[in-house]
């Protein structure tokens, strides 16, 4: 699975289904969408990230080409040693590089489709 197919399944399933269901289905169905396979730190992140796009109000476009969806945007959170580590890959691990203040990415809470 690509980066761009991952960002549009994700968006479509927060838009159906709400954030909560959507990581909760990327995680059962665990795609390979990096070149090491499954990542959970990274999917909780792109179901995060496209949770405050739609809530926004982004079309789809939007969110596919927006900068926080880009593959490179989650190393403004973690460091690469915390992103490549075995913790990282099969459990979320809190942001390493959060700034006091910035919205920290998390696992989504409700189970309502955002939109």
């Amino acid at each position: 699975m690509t980066h761009v197919e991952l960002i549009s399944t994700v968006t479509r399933a927060v838009r159906a289904r709400g954030a909560a269901t959507a990581l909760a289905e990327l995680r059962a169905t665990r795609p390979a969408f990096t070149a090491v396979g499954y990542h959970d730190t990274a999917a909780v992140f792109a179901v995060w990230a496209v949770e405050r796009l739609v809530a926004a109000g982004l079309s789809d476009r939007q969110i596919v080409w927006h900068p926080l969806t880009d593959a490179r945007s989650v190393l403004a959170w973690w460091d690469e040693a915390t992103l490549t580590s075995d913790a990282a890959r099969v459990g979320f691990v809190p942001s390493t590089r959060a700034v006091l203040g910035d919205p920290l990415p998390g696992e989504p809470a409700e189970l309502a489709p955002a939109a």
